[in-house]
């Protein structure tokens, strides 16, 4: 495997690579910074471009396309409260908050070092450790994937800030709303009212673009209104520059950040390795646990950098990861890795154990490839936070219209459709109510993205089994589950014996 390595670092670093890389790398950030357009869109399109290429230098645009949309999505979640891809939503909670203190270079520095981190953690895996973590994998069975499911859904008790009987309520609307569609088990079409366009469901972005950009839209054509114009803004940001001109140092950042790293990359690469887990349930999970490990907890959804740190980090942990299980057993980690498939596939490659002894200078360039992307995107990503941060002083006006003609451009663009964009509206209006309503969005877009991996896995894990017992016994089902209880008592247990110490 070494021999491998070595070899493949010289095939690696020629010109022609190295430009591509660079390249696909600046593309896939601004394609991950607008709103509508995913790393799994970038990567599709991607793809026939790379018909004429060499294979490797097929593959490293890919590598570049994934990195730097996976950190792009943090740009938006930072400056316009909007996350560009699904796993910049934990995003949102504290950069958003960071950006209006004046502190959004200071945010978007972190966001990218801390990517950085997470992604070449999630390569060294992929690179060393990949048939380890792949046999591990493989055990999960329909029982795991619908714990691990529960698990992520059982975090919302840690994003709360008021009452627990609204997050609840928030993620069973959620979950709800995923079951929109044809039941991928029985095939039966369900509150799809016989419109052909519900058919499959409301695609993720389309919910999440409305749930998040539209009501920020009114929000802040509501502050014009009510004064607080373009020269206010100016003015509130001139009061707080010396915030503005805070910048990640090494002596005091560092030694603050190695322990969210360390959990945090964890976390990713353990989550990218399970297929149809995502980023966004790793972002949840290092965001719980951060907060849990934080000595000052209430700051968080606050503009707490420890909150940046956890998700960003857990966020592109996964990219790597996600690579394993399909390059070692031809099973996607998640949906860029299954596009991922068919870009292997036109080039003639067999994802699978054949192919790392047929083809290694390909399969170990391709991991040199997503190691070295992440540095190019440390490097675009750090010296363009200062003009990424500049947005902030954008007309409130002008960035209101640019949020919605992005969102809506982006919402048709998925397929062509304006039903998307119709649909894209209408959670916009449910995202201002809840707003208003002071209800959670995040426990009902954590349900619509978990809803359908969790049903279908219970469902199938009842069909197989003997008895409705096993989805408990099997040895990691009751790990996971153990750690579900954890997760949903532990808040309540923390609030008791605050309570207790009050009345002391």
């Amino acid at each position: 495997m070494f021999e491998h390595l070595v070899s493949s670092l010289s095939g690696t670093l020629v010109f022609a690579n190295l430009v591509a890389m660079v390249v696909s790398t600046a593309a896939g950030i601004m394609v991950g910074a607008l709103p509508g357009l995913s790393a799994s869109m970038g990567v599709a399109l991607l793809i026939p471009f790379t018909f004429s290429m060499d294979p490797l230098t097929g593959l490293l645009c890919m590598a570049g396309m994934y990195n730097g949309a996976i950190y792009g999505g943090s740009i938006a979640a930072i400056l316009i409260n909007i996350p560009g891809t699904p796993g910049a939503v934990v995003t949102t909670f504290d950069g958003n908050a960071m950006a209006k203190k004046g502190e959004g270079r200071y945010a978007l520095e972190t966001a990218v070092i801390c990517s950085t981190v997470g992604g070449a953690a999630s390569a060294l895996a992929l690179m060393f450790i990949a048939p380890y973590l792949a046999a591990l994998a493989l055990k999960f069975g329909p029982a795991e994937y619908f714990w691990i499911s529960v698990l992520g859904l059982s975090t919302i008790a840690s994003f709360l800030s008021g009452s627990t009987v609204k997050g609840l309520f928030c993620a069973f609307a959620g979950l709800f709303i995923s079951t929109v569609g044809i039941d991928q088990i029985s095939g039966v079409f369900r509150f799809t009212f016989d419109n052909m366009y519900l058919m499959e469901g409301f695609p993720e972005i389309v919910v999440l673009i409305g749930l998040y950009s539209i009501p920020e839209v009114f929000t802040m054509l509501e502050d014009v209104a009510a004064g607080k114009t373009a020269a206010a803004n100016n003015a509130m940001l001139d009061q707080t520059r010396y915030k503005e001109e805070k910048r990640w140092t090494f002596r005091q950042d560092f030694k603050s950040s190695l322990p969210t790293w360390t959990r945090s990359s964890i976390i990713g690469i353990v989550i990218g390795m399970i297929p149809g887990a995502g980023s966004s349930i790793a972002a949840f999970i290092s965001y719980k646990e951060a907060k849990r490990k934080s000595k000052n907890p209430d700051n968080f959804g606050k503009g707490e950098v420890e909150g940046i740190r956890a998700s960003e980090t857990a966020n592109n942990a996964v990219t790597a990861s996600a690579m394993i299980p399909m390059l070692t057993f031809g099973i996607p980690g998640n949906v860029v890795t299954a596009i991922m498939v068919g870009g292997l596939l036109i080039h003639g490659l067999h994802p699978g154990p054949n192919l790392f002894i047929k083809e290694p200078r390909i399969v170990y360039g391709l991991m040199w490839g997503m190691l070295l992307t992440n540095f190019i995107m440390l490097a675009l990503g750090y010296f363009g936070s200062r003009f990424f941060a500049k947005c902030l002083k954008m007309p409130t006006v002008i960035l209101a219209a640019a949020i919605g003609v992005l969102s809506t451009v982006g919402t048709y663009s998925l397929n062509n459709s304006m039903f998307d964009v119709y649909s894209m509206l209408c959670f916009g209006v449910i995202g201002l109510v809840m707003r208003k309503m002071k209800l959670p969005i995040a426990p009902a877009v954590l349900g619509i993205i978990l809803g359908p991996l969790a049903e279908t896995e219970l469902r199938r894990a009842l069909m197989i089994a003997d008895s409705p017992i096993e989805i408990f016994t099997r040895p990691l089902s009751f790990f996971l589950f153990l750690l579900t209880l954890l997760s949903l008592f532990y808040p309540v247990f923390k609030a008791r014996l605050a309570a207790r110490g009050t009345k002391a």
